[in-house]
């Protein structure tokens, strides 16, 4: 087992958990020597990281074009919450970037054509690089994931498989702090006393906080089990994170609630090696092994 479990985000279906873990532990080092604290870092070895891998459940199956996402148009964005997900996402780049607007006359945003709103997103910095296809195809990740029982039973068990005595922090990115929010109220391991959240989603309204198991009530969240302290990491400019704060919506037994945490991560905003390398989590987790 390992001191530091990951759980990675969306489209990572042609990646690995051995490629993950190493990326991972050499930010996370990073992170531990950028907040003062380079003894600890040089006494983290790869087998202290481990980033449980289930984007595998996400690849096409056989058949399909080889090392390629299926061939996704702005067609094949379903009505719901696919496309529901894009208009908060589109929103949430329009507020911080109005010159991504519908323009002069444009109902906002619902009169926005989904072809537009796809292209006005993958012309930011934030998706720099990705294809059309791909940024479909994490669309239907993340809405798969949360409406697909029997798909989170897979994600969960391969997360389980990944946890023992030893394990005291567990870091989610992206989907992946949703799949580590959901293990640890399940599960409730007693050794982890560190849950990170890195450019969590799980602030976002009705088509994630709403979907979340536990579900929320009166509008507040479960805490996450009975871990002592959780830590929330978000960029500034990392829309997919659009609740920076989630101390008000997950309050904790006792005194304990969410810490936190903004950073900077220039312009790749949503990058886990970003937040891993920063210091602001860094020192959370010297905090939470130091």
């Amino acid at each position: 087992m390992a001191t530091f479990v990951g759980i990675h985000g969306i489209g990572q279906q042609y990646r690995g958990k051995y490629s993950l873990s190493e990326a991972w532990l050499s930010a996370l080092r990073d992170g531990l020597a950028e907040a003062g604290h380079d003894a600890e870092a040089e006494q983290v070895q790869p087998g202290d990281v481990r980033v449980m891998f289930f984007g595998g459940l996400f690849r096409p199956s056989t058949g399909t074009m080889a090392a390629e996402d299926p061939p996704y148009s702005a067609a094949d964005i379903q009505a719901g919450p696919e496309k529901d997900l894009l208009e908060t996402l589109y929103k949430a780049a329009v507020e911080q970037d109005p010159s991504l607007g519908p323009g002069e006359g444009a109902m906002f945003p619902g009169s926005v054509p989904v072809q537009a709103m796809l292209a006005h997103l993958l012309s930011m910095p934030l998706f720099g690089g990705i294809a059309q296809r791909a940024f479909i195809g994490n669309l239907k990740q993340v809405t798969r994931y949360l409406e697909d029982e029997s798909l989170k039973e897979q994600v969960l068990d391969r997360l389980h498989d990944g946890i023992g005595d030893d394990t005291r922090v567990v870091i989610g990115h992206s989907l992946g702090s949703v799949v580590a929010y959901e293990y640890m109220c399940r599960f409730q391991p007693a050794s982890v006393r560190l849950l990170l959240t890195l450019g969590s989603p799980l602030g976002i309204p009705k088509l994630v906080f709403n979907r979340l198991t536990p579900r929320p009530e009166d509008g507040k969240g479960a805490w996450a089990g009975n871990v002592p302290t959780w830590v929330n990491v978000a960029d500034v400019n990392d829309i997919v994170a659009m609740r920076k704060k989630l101390a008000g919506l997950f309050p904790g037994p006792d005194s304990e609630n969410v810490d936190d945490r903004l950073v900077d991560n220039g312009s790749d905003a949503h990058s886990v090696e970003r937040y891993l390398n920063a210091p602001q989590t860094g020192s959370a987790l010297h905090e939470a092994i130091g």
